[in-house]
């Protein structure tokens, strides 16, 4: 310790000195226990910086409450903020510029306490305030009172002689004449995430709402397709594992997202723990060479372990199918086409349910000599069906794509994209497929218009049949 305790005795005589040096040493031992505890004990609880004034080339804090290295605690309310500083001369040489708090350092040996409006770099400045007895009330006193001597500093002053405390940076936009803006690569020292809201809610808050709508996406698919330990069908029981994994990392993770005063090395620590859980979903299937902890560079660390996440669940692939039914009209059936989908790399499907039919009394149905169904745009779909002209291809599958759901009683047509093909060049044109069928099996023709449900009179039975357009967007690489 640098500093000892006051030996205090019966009969001494107090002076100012034994006062100042039990502050002193108290002071010592709350910080020194308070860094024994955690080696991160410093930074930034809460603070306010006016965008405002660093557009105009001024720093300005608003509010600030931090823990300086040195066990030092600011607390800086509104209205009570250090002056400005500005920036011009900082930007003449460099970039960027990190602006710190300060507080200059104790001298023993000369002067620490300054009245208030001396420009000399004291420790503390001299108030002066009224102040009741709070036991009985009133007995007012004037009691001569210290406060911290804070200020703003930038990183192109000389600062020996000074605590500091790294509190934002701020960088020019581009050109040497481009407007001042705080740097999104840059997070100060936190004793809380929510400090700092591209911490707190851009990337903690983030990957909570990244694992959720992963969970939703894979819970319906699992929902859907009756997903069991027991599944023989490829993929699924990786969707199921990861599933599970989610659901344990988005339970730990909901009530440390919404809390308050959340350090970040406990945030950090949750989000590795993520990594590693997900790592077995890696290419490579083993955690990654994870970032240790660092303090006073929170941005690098934080964006690697979210990306990290967001790369080992695929939030940001569009896993989902897209689906719209084939809706009547007069002579058959037709549906719109989303502008996306006619983009290349997007696949289609024509997806069949037949609701009292039996599988492959459904795909009989839509062979040749049955439905004798056929495709096109909804401008020329009528004329294909009456000359025979070849209309849009599709092919019949055996097994229902990965992407789409497999449950009892959906038959699947790939629908070719051909762009030979007169008629899929007009479904491309006008944006629209429809479908004709014989109408003699058809028997409910007069009231199809506006409903999705085609009644099918063939061999004796009655079979209802909907149709509709899956589109599959592109696998994300």
């Amino acid at each position: 310790m640098r500093y000892l305790p006051v030996h205090w005795s019966e009969g001494m005589f107090l002076r100012p000195q034994h006062f100042q040096a039990a502050d002193r040493y108290w002071t010592e031992v709350i910080a020194t226990s308070q860094r024994w505890d955690s080696q991160y004990n410093y930074g930034l609880h809460s603070i306010e910086i006016s965008e405002e004034a660093i557009a105009n080339h001024q720093v300005e804090v608003t509010t600030c409450h931090a823990r300086m290295k040195d066990g030092s605690v600011i607390a800086l309310d509104a209205g009570q903020g250090p002056g400005r500083v500005d920036l011009k001369g900082a930007f003449a040489s460099q970039p960027e510029v990190t602006v710190y708090l300060a507080v200059p350092n104790l001298a023993l040996g000369r002067a620490n306490v300054a009245a208030v409006g001396d420009p000399t770099a004291h420790r503390y400045v001299s108030t002066s305030l009224s102040i009741a007895d709070e036991s009985v009330g009133g007995n007012d006193q004037q009691l001569e009172l210290r406060d911290w001597n804070v200020r703003l500093a930038l990183s192109t002053e000389e600062l020996s002689g000074y605590e500091t405390l790294p509190i934002a940076r701020i960088k020019r936009a581009g050109e040497a004449e481009a407007t001042p803006e705080l740097d999104d690569d840059y997070i100060p020292p936190l004793l809380a995430i929510d400090a700092w809201p591209s911490l707190g809610l851009d990337i903690f808050r983030a990957v909570y709402d990244i694992i959720g709508e992963k969970i939703d996406v894979l819970s319906g698919r699992v929902v859907e397709r009756r997903v069991t330990l027991a599944s023989q069908e490829p993929g699924d029981l990786e969707d199921l594992m990861m599933l599970s994994t989610l659901n344990e990392a988005y339970g730990s993770l909901r009530p440390l997202a919404f809390a308050t005063g959340l350090h970040p090395f406990i945030a950090y620590t949750e989000l590795c723990r993520i990594v590693g859980m997900l790592s077995v979903f890696g290419d490579d299937r083993r955690t990654p060479e994870i970032p240790t902890y660092d303090h006073d560079d929170l941005a690098r660390i934080f964006k690697w372990v979210k990306l990290r996440i967001e790369q080992l669940i695929g939030a940001r692939k569009k896993l989902e199918y897209e689906q719209r039914f084939f809706v009547g009209t007069q002579h058959g059936m037709q549906v719109a086409i989303d502008p996306k989908w006619l983009h290349s790399g997007w696949d289609w499907y024509v997806g069949v349910l037949a609701e009292n039919a039996g599988e492959q009394e459904c795909r009989d149905l839509l062979r040749p000599g049955n439905l004798d169904w056929k495709m096109g745009s909804s401008e020329q779909v009528d004329l294909i069906f009456q000359h025979g002209i070849p209309g849009v291809k599709q092919k019949e599958l055996t097994q229902p794509p990965r992407a789409l759901p497999s449950r009892q009683g959906w038959v699947y047509y790939e629908v070719e994209r051909d762009t030979e093909n007169a008629a899929w060049k007009d479904v491309l044109a006008t944006q629209s497929l429809a479908i004709r069928f014989k109408e003699q099996l058809i028997s409910n023709l007069d009231r199809l218009q506006g409903q999705r449900t085609l009644e099918v009179a063939a061999h004796g039975k009655r079979s209802l049949l909907q149709f509709a357009l899956f589109a599959v967007p592109p696998r994300q690489t």
